[in-house]
């Protein structure tokens, strides 16, 4: 694959990340509150606090991954970085 196919990938690999994972986003909240409102979510006080949580961890992970892309790919066009 070419250097400028090589940086094109990475963005639209960047926008497909962001698409799939904000579209699951819903599953995961939702998931994530029908798991909290169970009796018996955990044996330690801290379990629902952890469940939380993971709506907030999934979307920082799924905006890491995207804009991760968008640079590694936006760095290659102006010759710096991996892609560079």
């Amino acid at each position: 694959m070419t250097g400028v196919g090589m940086r094109v990938g990475a963005i639209v690999g960047g926008v497909i990340a962001l698409v799939i994972g904000m579209v699951l986003a819903t599953t995961v909240n939702s998931q994530a509150a029908t798991t909290g409102s169970a009796a018996n979510i955990g044996s330690f006080a801290g379990a629902q606090s952890i469940n939380d949580l993971i709506p907030l961890v999934y979307i920082a992970a799924i905006l890491l991954l995207g804009v991760g892309l968008f640079s590694i790919g936006g760095a290659g066009f102006v010759g710096m970085g991996p892609l560079g």
